[in-house]
């Protein structure tokens, strides 16, 4: 910034996060250290997890984590075995038990490797050998219909985590208990370009003028919980229309408490909707590597009866997949513009953009990195 007199316009409104920390690998070993670990990390969902022996997995950067139903207990573990490295399970979800593809070693509800072929004559291991060798265990908790993890031992709650989102995720999974889509993209950007996309409106009438500018007003208020924040808006005419003769068609058992638009960014990297008191919907933005993310989006419709609310599904389903495609090609766009040498300098971030603002000074303390 030029020292020769004050700051322009623009200039004060830089963001906290320099466009080279949008795709370089060690500032995603950083951010996997000091935001992801020590988060509480939505990776996956109960209705996955019922029986006996079902299981899901998770990914985020270079780590994997397994979590397990043993009779009715869930546990998470780092999804590794303890003899030669092998992923433990090798497959988003199923239902086996937690025991190497590898060399058939066997885990039970506490890590601990109780199977190990061949024990006596080729390792020789004692009950406190094998207590050492236990997997590494993560705090897990519940909420709605959702599965979190916090990967560092010390920490808050899951409930002091959230704050007053708590209650909120509750009462959104409360009242839309079905899960009427589930669709996974793998998007060419860093996983901070994608969630930033998805916590502004700004750019609804230029990316969805054929989607979402029909459904939310320009005039978007923000409200921030901790490190978690909020945009609320109204629905447009046409689509409160179309949701209220939906409700009554499919005899929706629709929600008070958020009658428009409600959108929650979970920090790090989950972004929710809650539209019209019937409809949430719930994506988690996950790193793969510094330029690639993957995105899972879920859908949860309220209860209802009758014919008409197959339609209803396949035209909420539509209509997710077309923003969704939306938003991956300009995410697309947006990190092949970032990724330019030589750019230095952060975002330009104007009253539109404050959901980012709140998000880049939030984790800017958590990396440190405003001043890079």
């Amino acid at each position: 910034m030029d020292d020769h007199g004050p700051p322009t316009t623009w200039q004060a409104r830089l963001g906290a996060i320099p466009a080279g920390a949008y795709g370089r690998e060690d500032v995603l070993e950083a951010e996997i250290e000091h935001v992801f670990k020590s988060s509480w990390l939505c990776v996956g969902f109960i209705e996955d997890l019922k029986n006996h022996n079902d299981f899901i997995t998770f990914q985020v950067g270079p780590h994997s984590i397994v979590v397990q139903n043993f009779k009715g207990e869930l546990k998470a573990f780092r999804n590794v075995c303890s003899h030669r490295f092998s992923r433990i399970q090798t497959e988003p979800r199923g239902n086996r038990r937690l025991q190497c593809p590898y060399h058939a070693w066997l885990y039970d509800a506490e890590g601990i490797p109780r199977g190990i072929p061949d024990n006596e004559t080729a390792f020789g291991l004692t009950e406190a050998d094998r207590a050492s060798l236990a997997l590494k265990a993560y705090a897990l908790e519940t909420c709605g219909h959702f599965v979190f993890v916090r990967m560092k031992d010390d920490g808050p709650g899951l409930r002091g985590f959230l704050g007053q989102v708590y209650d909120e995720l509750v009462h959104s999974c409360e009242t839309c208990p079905e899960r009427v889509d589930n669709l996974t993209l793998d998007v060419a950007c860093n996983w901070k370009t994608g969630v930033e996309n998805g916590i502004e409106a700004y750019h609804f009438p230029s990316v969805h003028k054929d989607s979402f500018a029909d459904v939310l007003e320009t005039d978007v208020r923000m409200n921030s919980y901790g490190p978690h924040c909020t945009h609320e808006g109204r629905l447009t005419e046409k689509s409160r229309h179309w949701w209220d003769t939906v409700a009554a068609r499919a005899r929706l058992k629709t929600s008070d408490r958020h009658r428009d638009y409600i959108s929650f960014l979970i920090f790090p990297n989950v972004v929710t909707t809650f539209t019209a008191g019937a409809f949430f919907t719930f994506q988690m933005l996950v790193p793969a590597s510094a330029t690639t993310m993957r995105i899972t989006s879920t859908g949860w419709l309220a209860e209802g009866a009758g014919p008409a609310r197959a339609g209803v599904i396949a035209s909420l389903k539509a209509f997710s997949a077309q923003v969704r495609a939306e938003d991956k090609a300009i995410s697309e766009a947006a990190q092949r513009g970032v990724g330019e040498a030589g750019i230095g300098r952060a975002a330009i971030l104007g009253e539109v953009d404050n959901r980012i603002r709140h998000f880049q000074r939030t984790y800017a303390a958590r990396m440190e990195l405003a001043n890079v």
